[in-house]
């Protein structure tokens, strides 16, 4: 079954955290970034396609960038021009991301671990039951984003092959576009998907591995509910379980600090090139004579506004999962216990107060805010474009 792993729960095949991975890691594999060890068979065949990759995403697609506005600035249209220029712009991006992400993959597997340790302790029903739902809305999310982003893809092309030029204006030093149209449109379209493959991966990763982080921070909101609530336990058993909420929120804010870096670096880059990027989008609107170049830019402009919003809100809701996990352990049953019991509990909402936090390069915070005024900008690129009355003298000429 293809979407096996965005079913509901059922008995006996529940899902674990490490499964909301089940579909990024496909597309993780397909772009060649998980290299597989040297004992396995035919290992080479995946380092040779890692190496193919590599070389289309990271070398070609900069030079033939760099190309076509050396060798076809001067014939570019109006269309050609605001084009061209969305591309470079979020390209580059993916692939200053894409360096980022691979010189620290490793915590992604570290990562990994830390959610099997969390799902240790999810052993009622219940509580796998919403582990489950979690990993299939994470797996969800992935091919709504395939959806998104392959179908701008698909209009772009469509729009090419309507209008009878390639898509993305890629110099090919091969191929002669002009010679051999649709060639050089299925050698364009095939390598901007790996780009895409790629944009796709570095937006949805930090959504899912905070996703997770949310569903645990949940469970031990829940536990810490519980706390004291059964009056057959004795005082020892009461202590135990708190000490155990107490590890479990220390292995969660591990995970929280083992993803922070990456996220941060990726993010800052992704939220800087956004409100550039949704300008750019909103002037050429404004060039875009047939209907289906104006269609094409509106997908665009949504996989812009997926690159960023969604993770944006998840950060938002962490925040207010951690100021409920505070006020869930100050109301929990800790008044009138023994003094070990109390002193353990002053000190975990101490560290509870410590809200787990993600920061765009260490200098601001992601959430709806920060997401808003980076769009902002847009606002102010078309606001200058139209002051210094661009649109009509790139018409004229």
């Amino acid at each position: 079954m293809i979407f096996k792993y965005i079913q509901e729960p059922v008995l006996g095949s529940l899902f674990r955290s490490r499964d909301s991975l089940i579909y990024l890691n496909r597309s993780i594999d397909q772009m060649g970034w998980r290299l597989p060890p040297r004992t396995k068979p035919y290992w080479w065949l995946y380092y040779i396609w890692t190496l193919v990759v590599l070389v289309l995403v990271f070398i070609f697609i900069p030079y033939g960038l760099i190309m076509t506005g050396i060798k076809e600035f001067k014939n570019f249209t109006t269309t050609d021009l605001f084009t061209y220029v969305q591309v470079p712009v979020n390209t580059n991006a993916s692939i200053l991301k894409g360096i980022i992400v691979l010189f620290m993959r490793r915590r992604f597997s570290t990562a990994q671990k830390m959610m099997d340790a969390m799902d240790i302790r999810c052993t009622k029903m219940e509580e796998k039951v919403q582990v489950h739902r979690a990993a299939a809305s994470c797996n969800r999310v992935v091919v709504i984003y395939h959806c998104i982003y392959f179908g701008y893809l698909s209009m772009a092309l469509t729009g090419a092959l309507v209008i009878g030029k390639t898509p993305f204006c890629l110099y090919n030093p091969l191929v002669n576009p002009d010679d051999h149209f649709y060639l050089a449109t299925a050698i364009e379209s095939v390598t901007m998907a790996g780009i895409i493959l790629a944009n796709l991966i570095l937006d949805v990763y930090p959504i899912i591995y905070v996703v997770v982080l949310r569903i645990h921070m949940e469970l031990l909101s829940e536990r810490i509910k519980k706390l004291r609530t059964d009056v057959e336990k004795g005082d020892d058993q009461h202590y135990a379980e708190l000490v155990e909420c107490v590890k479990d929120h220390k292995l969660i804010v591990e995970y929280g600090n083992t993803l922070r870096p990456m996220i941060s670096a990726t993010m800052f880059i992704q939220l800087l090139s956004v409100g550039l990027l949704l300008g750019l989008a909103a002037v050429s609107m404004q060039f875009y004579n047939t209907v289906m170049e104006r269609v094409v830019s509106g997908v665009y402009t949504i996989a812009i506004l997926s690159q960023t919003f969604p993770f944006c809100y998840v950060c938002e809701q962490l925040s207010s999962d951690c100021e409920s996990l505070t006020n869930t352990l100050f109301h929990s049953q800790w008044i009138g216990a023994e003094r070990r019991y109390r002193t353990t509990m002053l000190y975990f909402i101490h560290n509870a107060q410590q809200s787990i936090l993600f920061t765009a390069g260490g200098i601001f915070p992601i959430c709806l805010n920060t997401n808003i005024k980076m769009a902002k900008f847009a606002f102010s690129v078309v606001t200058i474009v139209n002051e210094m009355d661009l649109a009509e003298k790139l018409r004229r000429e």
